[in-house]
């Protein structure tokens, strides 16, 4: 049973359109999509902004008890085991079920997120095409990450990962992710804000002129989960840092050193990571 009914708001235009949806706090200790969600439904509920066609649909707190005790999930890792299924065993499990409905009636979805490291905002585009990639150029940030489905098919990632872009792309939507900060700082909240807005100017759904940035592509090639406690970084690692060939990313349970195995870009380091959770990736640039 759920910890309570997820909260959602749903605005029309006055002319058919594209449906856009937009999650926030899958993860319940990610705070900036809730508070630029709900910013974004007192300005319409209030008239000082009204769409020009077609719809929108918020789900401002994904993961209410993760919510509300800040953490990151109860039992299960919500955007790793976003799927339908026939007996949930965990209320990540009944949320993915109750949330699934949402994706399958949208056309464009954007999952609002941030992040345990320092670092810039940035974009996951699993799905790559021209309407993910026209949308994430509009997006405010300058940096997107491809390969994420690709490394989780391998056979010695050994870990199964179902998320909600996923389940959007398996449903013939455009979906996107992005990271808008670390997750204390204020300004990942405005960085939400303005990609709800692009967002919705980009579909047609707000009028107004959305930016087409460049893009600075990376390709995410390498995960390593944390085998135990024991297990340190051997710096601080900021997001998106780089790392030269045989430079010590960190030390195992035994305190031998784990080199990176080329030059890369340390990709979302998670110093607090519990066992058997992604600790880190690397990338390596594409495309800029």
């Amino acid at each position: 049973m759920l910890w309570r009914m997820i909260e959602s708001f749903e605005f029309k235009g006055p002319e058919a359109g594209p449906a856009v949806l937009f999650f926030g706090a899958i993860h319940g200790n990610e705070v900036c999509g809730p508070k630029a969600i709900r910013r974004f439904v007192d300005e319409l509920q209030s008239g000082v902004r009204s769409l020009q066609k077609g719809s929108v649909t918020f789900v401002p707190v994904c993961s209410p008890r993760a919510y509300e005790a800040n953490t990151r999930y109860c039992e299960e890792n919500l955007n790793r085991i976003f799927k339908r299924t026939e007996n949930p065993t965990s209320y990540e499990a009944a949320l993915a079920n109750e949330l699934a409905p949402f994706i399958e009636r949208c056309d464009v979805f954007l999952d609002l997120h941030s992040m345990t490291a320092s670092g810039k905002p940035f974009i996951f585009i699993d799905f790559p095409s021209d309407a993910t990639h026209a949308l994430a150029r509009s997006l405010p940030a300058e940096m997107a990450i491809v390969g994420w489905p690709e490394l989780y098919k391998r056979p010695e990632t050994e870990h199964d990962s179902f998320d909600t872009t996923t389940y959007a792309a398996e449903h013939g939507k455009a979906g996107l992710l992005i990271e808008c900060g670390q997750h204390e700082d204020p300004e990942a909240a405005e960085v939400a804000y303005r990609a709800i807005e692009n967002t919705l100017i980009h579909c047609g759904v707000l009028l107004g002129n959305a930016p087409e940035n460049d893009l600075t592509i990376i390709e995410m090639d390498r995960v390593f989960f944390r085998k135990s406690e024991a297990e340190k970084f051997a710096k601080d690692w900021q997001h998106l840092e780089h790392v030269n060939k045989d430079e010590i990313l960190f030390y195992d349970e035994n305190g031998a050193p784990v080199t990176a195995p080329y030059d890369a870009y340390v990709i979302m380091p998670k110093e607090s990571a519990k066992v058997d959770e992604e600790w880190l990736y690397l990338g390596k640039k594409i495309s800029a």
